[in-house]
């Protein structure tokens, strides 16, 4: 591997190392506010690296005529359902838990482009899926039968919930990136996010509070690290790397979060939800690796 391919790798692995610590410092924050106030801050904050890289980038606010409306429903689902729901959700279940059921959305996104008609799912596909579901079984109920009232199925529901966004958010947004660039995209999906937030925000003004030092601090890590630097070192990696690549890294955000959680937060997974884990990753890991053999058999040869 040369310089440029090493840093590439780096700037990916930074960036998700950054996003594995995320959901334990939302934990954290969540102890002194309420869940739709951090993710309103975590947008506010994040305006302004992103406006200070469009500055330098020279890149214009400029949209094309319609195309308002599909840019507000990108930041409706991405940005604040997605964080509405993630952020509720980690009110009631554990940071390690709703980092394995996020890092499910390739599985999900499979059975939608499937149902949409996009892909078809074959054998070793299905396996993983049902897999993945099993494994999603044994951490929202750690083996036992299931409890539709336990605050570990709320949690877990409505971090569905946010995956579910997230892929609506996906849909919307592979439409919008063939005439804008990535930074341009997140840049005015985070500014509408703002006002969109107003309506689900207001009811907790009543819960505001003067935040601790420690939860500040976090406060600023999820919106200049997290929502912007992290992006911007994810995305040199992307074009350095390639996708398939980058895609199979992904997977190893929940483990640097279940490793973050037990050093900082002092909280270890169980049996359960360790199976639940290994099926999970397992199953998401073979389709990254089916993907880059793939990737690898479509690569044209370059007559030299």
């Amino acid at each position: 591997m040369n310089n440029k391919g090493f840093l590439a790798l780096t700037s990916a692995l930074l960036a998700i190392f950054v996003w594995g610590i995320s959901f334990v410092s939302t934990k954290i924050i969540l102890r002194e506010l309420p869940p739709v106030t951090i993710a309103f801050f975590r947008q506010f904050i994040a305006l302004v690296p992103l406006v200070i890289m469009m500055a330098v980038k020279k890149e214009s606010f400029r949209i094309k005529k319609g195309e308002l409306i599909l840019f507000v429903l990108s930041s409706l689902f991405g940005i604040v359902l997605y964080f509405l729901l993630e952020n509720s959700g980690l009110v009631l279940i554990s940071a390690s838990n709703a980092s394995l059921l996020v890092a499910a959305i390739p599985i999900f996104a499979l059975i939608a482009d499937a149902i949409a008609g996009r892909k078809k799912i074959n054998f070793q596909s299905l396996v993983c899926i049902v897999t993945s579901v099993a494994g999603v079984y044994f951490i929202t109920f750690e083996g036992k039968a299931p409890d539709f009232k336990s605050e570990s199925f709320l949690g877990s529901l409505l971090i569905f919930g946010s995956m579910l966004s997230w892929i609506i958010y996906t849909f919307i947004s592979e439409r919008l990136s063939k005439n804008y660039s990535s930074l341009k995209l997140t840049t005015i999906q985070t500014i509408l996010s703002i006002p969109l937030f107003i309506p689900f925000v207001s009811g907790e003004l009543n819960k505001w509070i003067m935040p601790s030092t420690i939860a500040f601090l976090n406060l600023i890590f999820l919106g200049v690290f997290c929502s912007a630097l992290a992006y911007v070192f994810f995305l040199f990696g992307l074009q350095k790397l390639g996708p398939v690549l980058v895609s199979a890294l992904l997977n190893l955000i929940p483990v640097i979060t279940i490793i973050a959680e037990a050093i900082i937060i002092k909280e270890m997974i169980s049996i359960h939800q360790a199976v639940g884990s290994a099926m999970i990753l397992g199953s998401i890991f073979y389709l990254s690796l089916i993907g880059l053999k793939k990737d690898r058999d479509n690569e044209v040869p370059v007559k030299s």
